[in-house]
């Protein structure tokens, strides 16, 4: 328990005492037995309110701390801490689920876009040509367990004219690779992503 909770918890365990005593002592309840039971009832109710109430605004402080603006920059963070590799699971026109590393960049435009560089014959460049979507997870930080996932991902493969307009557009694409002859881009667009932890609660995340 921290000694802040500790202080708050022993206050309001002295005013609820006082309390208790104050309405026996002024109803002039007499007998040990009917005192007890009196300042025993009276003392749950005026201890219960507020600890109620401080149970709720954590729990509200701890909602609200975890669906704020704050979220992008733990986003970011989660990123910086991770290796830019990334599990990448597409899915065939059969149903069949395909999973491969991958190597990823960042847009430096956009938080939730990023980029992978592959081969223009790949299966998960056939299965995103198809129907466009895909999911995500990173490595995991191996001090904290920080890492994000995403299942919402909307997949685009970039080929043929449009490589090189894109690589003029985003031109961190480059430190991926350096030759792009029968390679495509693949676009990964994050609608939302959750980040997990060893310490800390997950933490959806929408862009």
């Amino acid at each position: 328990m921290y000694p802040k909770r500790f202080i708050q918890l022993f206050i309001i365990f002295f005013i609820t005492i006082f309390i208790s005593l104050g309405i026996v002592s002024l109803f002039n309840v007499s007998g040990f037995w009917l005192q007890g039971i009196l300042i025993t009832i009276i003392g749950y109710i005026v201890l219960i309110i507020p600890l109620t109430t401080l149970t709720i605004l954590k729990q509200r402080k701890k909602f609200s701390s975890n669906t704020d603006s704050n979220s992008d920059e733990v986003f970011n963070n989660t990123l910086a801490k991770v290796e830019n590799v990334f599990v990448l699971a597409t899915k065939s026109e059969t149903g069949n689920l395909t999973a491969s590393i991958v190597t990823f960049k960042q847009s430096a435009s956009d938080d939730n876009v990023f980029f992978v560089v592959t081969g223009s014959d790949t299966e998960r460049t056939a299965n995103i040509a198809r129907n466009g979507v895909a999911a995500v997870t990173t490595w995991y930080d191996e001090k904290t367990g920080a890492r994000f996932s995403s299942k919402h991902v909307a997949a685009s493969v970039i080929a043929d004219d449009q490589v090189q307009a894109t690589l003029q557009k985003h031109p961190e694409i480059k430190a991926l690779d350096d030759n792009f002859n029968n390679h495509v881009i693949i676009q990964l667009t994050l609608d939302s992503a959750l980040v997990e932890s060893f310490r800390d609660q997950p933490i959806a995340v929408s862009f």
